[in-house]
């Protein structure tokens, strides 16, 4: 294993994803989505609580009122973690389930979807507001990695099929995106862009999956860092800690077989690592 690395939880996670730091319970919440688990990870003591969830459970974030706010199946919910219960709010028009999700400076929740079959441009970004979603960003093949600069005025989006990773003009008033580009066009020998985390001095991190490189872009989206995981199967990454000075890593092992896993015997595990960089505190919902 690398140095670099830490290993947290050796878990054989079918689709690890969704980390998210809560800084006032001094935990990590992170899910497997196809074990339906939600996994409460506590770094003071190293254990790692898993709850049972009623459906697929993609990405997360924190509410002011100490629940969550979540990327459910087809549709965003409000998770209550003690009791591992979901209360569905809206469903959206677009792809087979949710996938990646993240709070905007506002604290709006957006969350994009995906095709089983990664049909191109099927999928979207959308925007939940009230009960219903609106959309934000069509023609997705695969939604994945959200995040925005400090000052709120660019929004960064994965879109891992076409290893593309956009940058949009994002307007945090209205919460509306102009003038889309393509920020980052990634290589095939790069690995498939998966989950993003943006850091103090606006660089973007971003785990590539299927070659275990953590990436990490200047504003201008020059590539400035490449990091080796000790899993080929990175799929996202959160600061954390209590000076937003780590980053924790969540993996995958689905489609994997016997043979694979023992090559790859920590594909599907959480790992912590020390960038020398720190993170933006993730923005709570804005909804009740």
């Amino acid at each position: 294993m690398s140095e670099e690395f830490e290993l947290l939880v050796d878990r054989q996670a079918l689709c690890g994803e969704g980390p998210l730091w809560m800084p006032s319970l001094n935990c990590l919440y992170w899910v497997d989505i196809l074990r339906r688990e939600l996994h409460t990870y506590h770094p003071d003591s190293g254990v790692d609580e898993v709850r049972v969830l009623p459906a697929k459970v993609s990405a997360l974030a924190a509410t002011h009122t100490g629940q969550l706010i979540a990327a459910a199946d087809r549709g965003f919910a409000r998770l209550y973690p003690g009791r591992a219960a979901l209360e569905h709010i809206t469903s959206v028009d677009t792809g087979d389930r949710m996938n990646d999700a993240a709070c905007d400076p506002a604290g709006r929740f957006l969350a994009g979807t995906l095709t089983l079959s990664q049909e191109p441009q099927r999928c979207a970004l959308y925007v939940l507001e009230g009960q219903r979603a609106r959309l934000l960003v069509d023609r997705l093949t695969l939604s994945n990695g959200i995040g925005w600069s400090p000052d709120g005025a660019t929004m960064y989006l994965v879109d891992t099929v076409p290893r593309t990773i956009w940058a949009f003009d994002y307007d945090v008033d209205t919460g509306t995106v102009e003038r889309g580009r393509r920020w980052v066009v990634c290589s095939e020998s790069d690995g498939r862009p998966d989950g993003l985390a943006v850091d103090a001095e606006g660089c973007v991190w971003v785990a590539m999956h299927w070659t275990g490189r953590i990436h990490r872009y200047a504003p201008g989206g020059e590539l400035e860092t490449v990091l080796w995981a000790p899993t080929k199967r990175v799929t996202s990454l959160a600061f954390a800690g209590r000076r937003l000075d780590e980053l924790y890593v969540t993996s995958a092992c689905f489609g994997y077989g016997e043979s694979d896993l023992a090559a790859d015997p920590y594909a599907g595990a959480l790992f912590r690592f020390v960038p020398g960089a720190t993170g933006l505190p993730a923005v709570a919902w804005n909804g009740l």
